[in-house]
Order: structure tokens, then C-alpha cells, then sequence
């Protein structure tokens, strides 16, 4: 139990040593007030300057954030003037494109104009049928030779329709058939 009491005691001589010489010599005493001055100020400079710091480091990081939001932004403005431009360019094919790709599709619509066009040019339907369209992914399809192929990579929806009926009847079918969208 000696221990801590010796400790105690010579670390009380060392301090009151210190304590007298501070008040014998004035350059220790400049010393220091200036070494603890220094430290002091260091301390208050590292608390106030933290939530400061940290504040600046955000600030950067929302700054670098809000430039990269105007870099996609400014991006999409550009997609959105080429896409009004190509829309200007294409503005009379507009009417082919509503005529083609219709709204609502409606086949049994459409099966039932081809039978009133049967019926109109007395000729026999022996069979409607539309083959499998890949709508999204990989197609399967095989490319039908001699054909050009469809603007924009579009893929072919292969249709196939099986008519009976004299020559005349049969060519009158088929100009109606064509002129089917138009009308």
C-alpha cells in the first residue's frame, strides 16, 4: 500500500519544484504560458473547427451531387430537342404510323372486316392465321428472302390468310384487303 503514497509524494515534490521555479525564473514562466497559450487555443480550434469542416465536406459532396443532377438533365433537355426534331422531320408519316400501330388493337375487328370483305367480293375464307411475334428479347423468326426489311429493326408479324374464289373476285378482295387501314 506504500506504493501509491511514494508515487503520490514525488510527483507532489516534482510539481512544487516546477512551481517554484516558475516563479524564480521568468523565461520558464514565458514558456510556459506561451506552450499552454498554444495548446489551449489548439484545443478550441479543433472543437470549433470540426462541425465547420464537416459542414464544408457535405457542402462539396451535395455541390458534386447537384452538378452530376444538371449533367443528366442537361442530357435528357438534348434527347428530348433531337427527339422534337426527328418527330418535325416525321410528321407526315404520322398518319401511316397511327394507321398501323392502332391504339386499342382489336383483332376480332379486324376478322370481322376481312369476312365482310369475303362476303362483299363473294369468295370463300378456308383459314386465318397469325404465326408466334416476339415481342421483347431474341427473335426466333427467319428472315423471309426477298423482302426489304422493316425500318428501325421492327420485327415481322407473320399474318397468313387462305382465300377461294374466281380470278376477278379474288383481285378485288385483294385491293380492298390493301385499302383495309385506310378507310
Amino acid at each position: 500500500m506504500g506504493g501509491w503514497r511514494e508515487s503520490y509524494y514525488r510527483y507532489r515534490e516534482f510539481f512544487l519544484n516546477i512551481a517554484a521555479l516558475y516563479k524564480q525564473k521568468a523565461d520558464l514562466r514565458a514558456f510556459l504560458e506561451i506552450v499552454l497559450s498554444m495548446t489551449t487555443v489548439m484545443v478550441f480550434l479543433l472543437f470549433a473547427l470540426k462541425p465547420t469542416a464537416l459542414t464544408i465536406i457535405d457542402l462539396l459532396q451535395q455541390i458534386s451531387e447537384k452538378r452530376q443532377t444538371l449533367a443528366a438533365l442537361t442530357q435528357k433537355v438534348s434527347n428530348l430537342q433531337t427527339a422534337s426534331t426527328v418527330l418535325n422531320q416525321n410528321q407526315n408519316n404520322l398518319v401511316d404510323i397511327n394507321n398501323s400501330v392502332p391504339d386499342m388493337p382489336n383483332p376480332d375487328m379486324v376478322s370481322k372486316q376481312i369476312e365482310g370483305l369475303a362476303s362483299k367480293d363473294a369468295i370463300s375464307i378456308l383459314g386465318i392465321s397469325v404465326n408466334p411475334v416476339t415481342i421483347l428479347g431474341a427473335t426466333t423468326q427467319k428472315k423471309t428472302a426477298g423482302l426489304t426489311a422493316l425500318p428501325g429493326g421492327a420485327n415481322e408479324m407473320p399474318f397468313s390468310l387462305s382465300i377461294q374464289g374466281t380470278y376477278a373476285n379474288l383481285t378485288s378482295f385483294i385491293n380492298d384487303f390493301e385499302n383495309l387501314g385506310l378507310q
